[in-house]
């Protein structure tokens, strides 16, 4: 096969593979009975018959190459005419130049984008080298709900392997293909029909109905100093389980996992993508999956520092306030004593002025009393002086008497 050269499209930045015509040329033309007639013409097949066949939006005719960098993928959107649809395989169009062990990977995302299914395949696990045809990539029976989205990442390197996807740009667009960041789960592009480069990767899957199965879903996540703590419950029975995470950088590292009852808890240091899964006891794969930030970590080690430091600072109010409290005590019993000196005190008082009143009315006695005295004194002087001068006088008449004798 001579080599074909690639081109960037300026707006989304991606590559696309034009070989020649030759290149493109199918063995057959063979197109796919529409699902929505096979649906009608035999509405109890699906239930009676457990072959499985394609869904498909494609034409069959394939027009160009598509492939990118990590972490963009290929997307399509798959309706399955029944609310839950077993995967068993996924075919796809494209060719593969193998070169290295570089792998690539296959997602499967719900309606919402959450990853329910992920793993890595070597390319020539799947791939013949530079053989541009239908390649098939089995699944591990993989049980979706409603919509779903086949994602494949195709992991394009300058010196390794380079897998290219095939797109039919044929009218009428099925408007079912996008182009996807893996890294966030977001869409990029839309390659509808209004789009600049319109088109349907040619993606298919084969599958099935079945009943409606328990859902594995998230039930807590926690976030510790150095690991962050996510639990998943499941009511049903499993055969096994495991969990692989999906760093930023794209390549991942398998979890370990613990079940507790109907829980199913990983301890994760890293960030990333977390994909958890289960087989049930019917062989079939259920998944889903969380996206893990050290920044979430970084978010709870600043809160776990603002809490302990908080903690102090309570602890510091506690202790002070326990120091109050003794304080207080300290000083209820103070009061108390004082009451009781005050009560004494009062007594004693009370006993004085009862005393003071007492000694009042005797010192009024008293003064009545030296009143009359001095009023007797007065008296006694008087009698006193007139004794005094009475005497006085009959000296002086006895004096007089004796000197006129003489």
């Amino acid at each position: 096969m001579r080599r074909v050269p690639a081109f960037k499209d300026s707006v989304a930045g991606n590559l696309y593979l034009k070989p020649p015509h030759t290149i493109f040329r199918m063995v057959g033309r063979i197109r796919l009975i529409s699902l929505v007639v096979l649906l009608i013409l035999l509405p109890g097949s699906l239930k009676a018959s457990a072959t499985p066949f394609e869904l498909a939006n494609d034409d069959d005719n394939a027009d160009y190459g598509w492939s990118d960098f990590y972490p963009y993928a290929a997307a399509v959107r798959f309706s399955p005419p029944s609310q839950s649809w077993r995967i068993t395989a996924i075919r796809l169009h494209g060719v593969c130049i193998l070169r290295g062990a570089q792998v690539f990977y296959v997602q499967i995302w719900d309606a919402g984008l959450n990853t329910v299914y992920w793993s890595a395949f070597l390319p020539s696990s799947v791939f013949k080298n530079a053989t541009l045809d239908w390649h098939t990539i089995q699944l591990p029976n993989i049980v979706v709900k409603g919509d779903f989205y086949v994602v494949i990442v195709p992991m394009f390197t300058l010196d390794g392997t380079q897998l290219w996807i095939s797109i039919d740009d044929d009218p009428p667009i099925a408007n079912t293909s996008f182009i996807v960041n893996v890294d966030d789960h977001t869409i990029l592009r839309y390659l509808n029909a209004t789009s600049k480069r319109p088109g349907d990767f040619m993606i298919r899957v084969v599958g099935e109905p079945v009943l409606t199965p328990l859902e594995l879903r998230l039930s807590s996540i926690e976030f510790e100093e150095n690991e962050t703590i996510v639990a998943f419950t499941y009511p049903g029975e499993s055969l096994s389980f495991g969990a692989r995470l999906v760093k930023p950088d794209g390549f991942f590292v398998e979890e370990n996992v613990t079940r507790v009852g109907s829980s199913f808890i990983v301890r994760t240091r890293d960030e990333g993508l977390l994909n958890v899964f289960l087989v049930t006891p019917g062989y079939e794969t259920i998944g889903s999956s969380v996206r893990l930030e050290n920044s979430l970590r970084k978010l709870y080690k600043d809160l776990l520092a603002n809490y302990t430091a908080l903690k102090h600072s309570i602890d510091d109010t506690l202790r002070q306030i326990d120091s109050l409290k003794k304080d207080n005590e300290e000083l209820g019993l103070q009061l108390s004593q004082s009451q009781t000196l005050i009560r004494i005190q009062n007594e004693r008082i009370s006993e004085l002025l009862a005393n003071v009143s007492s000694l009042s009315n005797k010192l009024d006695s008293v003064r009545a009393e030296a009143s009359g005295l001095r009023g007797e004194n007065t008296l006694l002087k008087i009698g006193l002086a007139l004794a005094i001068i009475v005497s006085l006088s009959l000296g002086f008449l006895e004096v007089g008497r004796r000197w006129r004798s003489k």
